[in-house]
């Protein structure tokens, strides 16, 4: 269904795009309620909207520079648009009408409407299907579009009572002076009727282009008359709210556009939207997918601009969100797996349960025992090598110039016989040395 332009609903009587995408609205449902026999043949070959987009997206641009014999023109613009249906170098205004009606033919169930939005290329002009937009310019992003629809409807809520501004801006289409504006146009074609001429600029009849701006006039004088004259301008649009659930759906559709440049992108920013949504009922993230989440995150930061300071706001609050809760839930984890109490035997009606400090005491003794049979083990096989005592000695002298020892490796391995020889830790340090 082709339903009224976006800007009319957000700006009503307000912008120049609602007489503008109005009248190319009110086109595009003539000719598809008409089944014009141009449109049949153009649309015969597609079998879904998708397929008209891609084929429109195909096409080269050619951009409207005003040029008054430039194809047929839709006079309720300013400038006039050019309007050509199915051309083969088309711009936004024509890619969006020609999928418009095609879809139509091809698809009437969804409401689709026209936007004129601000890029950073300028204003652009794009259909929406169910609210989402189509892309058409593949040098325009979906994310750019949704969040200049987004702006597009906060602005109006902003200023939809300022009625001084609209006005002005009526005014100023129509013409302050015989000079400017529809008022302009109107006497210069008059004039040109009083020279003797028959035909206007863009090859039409004189009588039907002073017709046209007289309606023209006519039509924006009625929209200045239905303005009230007083009202005071509204000052703070509705602040933005989202759910923890919203705000993680959202920070993954802005992922999935710029992740398909990426080796494997799509994969990685699926997989990190489904940590980042496990992080809400409690699941920890998993190491493997750590590198997936800051994936998502930098790539939702980065394309969160185009929404401005607000949308950039959500997607670093939630970042931050979702490192306390996986700390969290990584600490619940822990606490769950952690042993409450001490392993135990039972034997009948009978438990015997270790005394772990003794345990704890046994284990640090041997660590000690372990270090002395290593360094007596260490001694011994040194000796054997042909490291006598005046060698250990001359080292340890020269390391001690420099602030270094060997430490209890520079004594000499106690001699055979006497009773230092028979210590617990000499005699395993002899049995080491002979395995080693």
């Amino acid at each position: 269904m082709i339903a009224a332009p976006h800007n009319s609903e957000t700006l009503p009587n307000a912008l120049d795009d609602d007489l503008c995408l109005g009248a190319i609205t009110e086109e595009a449902a003539r000719i598809v309620r008409e089944r014009d026999p141009a449109l049949l043949a153009a649309v015969e070959p597609y079998d879904s909207p998708e397929d008209l987009a891609a084929a429109l997206r195909a096409k080269p641009q050619r951009d409207d520079e005003g040029i008054p014999c430039d194809g047929p023109k839709v006079a309720a613009c300013r400038p006039a648009q050019r309007l050509r249906l199915f051309a083969d170098d088309p711009n936004c205004v024509e890619r969006s009408f020609d999928w418009m009606v095609g879809a139509e033919l091809l698809d009437p169930t969804p409401v689709r409407r026209l936007a004129t939005v601000e890029t950073s290329n300028g204003l652009h002009v794009f259909p929406t299907e169910d609210g989402e937009p189509v892309i058409l310019d593949p040098h325009t992003s979906r994310n750019a579009l949704r969040a200049a629809l987004f702006r597009a409807g906060r602005n109006a809520l902003r200023n939809a009572d300022d009625i001084a501004t609209r006005r002005l801006r009526i005014e100023r289409l129509m013409g302050t002076d015989e000079t400017k504006g529809t008022r302009g146009d109107l006497a210069r074609a008059r004039k040109s009727k009083a020279a003797g001429y028959t035909t206007w600029v863009n090859g039409e009849p004189i009588d039907e282009a002073i017709a046209k701006y007289e309606r023209t006039l006519a039509m924006w004088q009625a929209k200045l008359d239905e303005l009230p004259r007083n009202a005071g301008p509204v000052r703070n649009a509705a602040p933005v709210t989202l759910t923890p659930t919203e705000a993680v759906e959202w920070i993954s559709q802005l992922a999935e556009e710029p992740a398909v440049r990426f080796k494997n992108g799509v994969r990685r920013a699926r997989n990190g939207a489904r940590a980042i949504r496990g992080v809400l009922v409690g699941r920890p993230i998993c190491v493997a997918d750590v590198r997936d989440v800051a994936f998502v995150l930098a790539l939702a930061d980065r394309e969160a601009r185009h929404w401005g300071p607000a949308g950039q706001r959500v997607v670093r609050t939630c970042a931050h969100a979702v490192d306390k809760l996986d700390q969290a839930a990584a600490q619940q984890w822990l606490d769950e797996r952690a042993p409450r109490n001490a392993p135990e035997l039972r034997i009948g009606r009978h438990r015997i349960t270790p005394n772990v400090p003794l345990l704890a005491a046994l284990g640090r003794i041997t660590g000690r025992l372990g270090t002395r049979v290593g360094i007596e083990a260490l001694r011994l096989k040194r000796a054997t090598m042909g490291v006598t005592p005046p060698v250990l000695s001359t080292i340890e002298q020269e390391l001690n110039r420099e602030g270094l020892s060997l430490g209890a490796l520079a004594a000499p391995p106690p001699m055979p016989g006497t009773l230092r020889a028979l210590t617990p830790e000499v005699l395993a340090g002899h049995y080491l040395a002979t395995k080693l």
